[in-house]
């Protein structure tokens, strides 16, 4: 019980981004699969000349935020947006450590494909009506070309198969730190939701917190070199760039940290509580807190044909994972 499937959101894209707004119902599960496990975005790209594709497709989204019915799944909204970097979007690197889709590659000769998408662990029995507002950046920055409006196209991937859970990205909370100090904050939980991690993203593309201590019982601070072992970055699962010039064929990049964001694994907080952090800063700046919830769903299924092939998703074992 597992497929993928493109909704077209009708979206017609201009050159130079800018706000989108749109809504759509989901499909109900064709093949009996309890969940969508992953939802996102595929971006399908045609400019007038060959593109130079420096980084990921979180580099174009300035800001996501998806309503599910009254639910509010994501609301994110980019601390530090630089179309033209040349590390993976703040947005990528989200998708990564939580398991999700996030590819970006040229094709043909005036051609890109990207995709990025998160797991959310929703209902597939019954249909959704999903609010999608994005904001994206100058696409002439991202690639080096203009797109051309007639045969570029923005879709909604579905990934259908079981979740063990259901996830929230929560809205960012800013915190000014001071140089060379050391600032207690509160990241505030959700009743009933276990907070699996949080992202702490800086408004560069540097590293200025040095280190991070969880007073939630921890004895000592952690240095970001310290949480990105923890969290599998610099050892066990790098983040992926872009594949080397870009093309098909090329192969990947690989990187061991992404500065100017750093992913506080908390091995999933007990719901509804609070992570109480004590965070130590080389350069004054302004660093978003953006927590990750979980909560366990059911797996109940219905009578209908299904593929063979099953696919189990799951927040919290690909963070452990890593």
């Amino acid at each position: 019980m597992a497929y993928v499937d493109l909704v077209s959101s009708g979206l017609t894209l201009v050159v130079g981004g800018g706000n989108y707004n749109f809504a759509y119902d989901t499909p109900v599960s064709a093949d009996g699969s309890p969940h969508i496990t992953m939802l996102g975005f595929q971006l399908l790209t045609t400019s007038g000349a060959g593109p130079t594709v420096t980084s990921t497709l979180g580099r174009l989204f300035k800001s996501v935020r998806i309503k599910i019915g009254a639910n509010e799944v994501i609301n994110f909204d980019d601390p530090f947006h630089d179309a033209d970097g040349v590390t993976p979007g703040n947005l990528s690197v989200i998708a990564q450590k939580v398991g999700g889709v996030d590819t970006c590659v040229a094709y043909g000769t005036n051609q890109i494909i990207g995709e990025l998408s998160l797991p959310f662990g929703l209902d597939a029995t019954r249909s959704h009506r999903v609010n999608v507002s994005i904001e994206l950046g100058i696409e002439a920055d991202w690639c080096g070309q203009a797109l051309v409006p007639a045969t570029s196209e923005l879709n909604m991937v579905h990934y259908y198969g079981t979740s063990t859970e259901a996830t929230l990205y929560g809205s960012r909370q800013d915190f000014v730190l001071s140089t060379s100090s050391t600032r207690t904050i509160v990241v505030y939980g959700k009743k009933q939701w276990a907070m699996l991690g949080v992202f702490a993203i800086n408004n560069s593309d540097d590293d200025e917190i040095t280190e991070v201590r969880v007073n939630n019982g921890a004895f000592r601070a952690l240095t970001i070199q310290q949480w990105r072992n923890i969290d599998g970055t610099a050892w066990k699962s790098p983040l992926r760039n872009i594949n080397v010039g870009g093309g098909e064929a090329a192969p990947p990049q690989w990187l061991t940290a992404r500065k100017g964001l750093l992913f506080l694994d908390l091995m999933r907080l007990t719901a509804g509580s609070n992570i109480d952090l004590a965070v130590t800063c080389s350069t004054g700046t302004t660093y978003s807190f953006m927590p990750c919830w979980v909560a366990p769903i059911g797996k109940g299924t219905g009578k209908a044909p299904s593929q063979t092939a099953k696919t189990v998703q799951s927040t919290t074992s690909s963070v452990v994972n890593e």
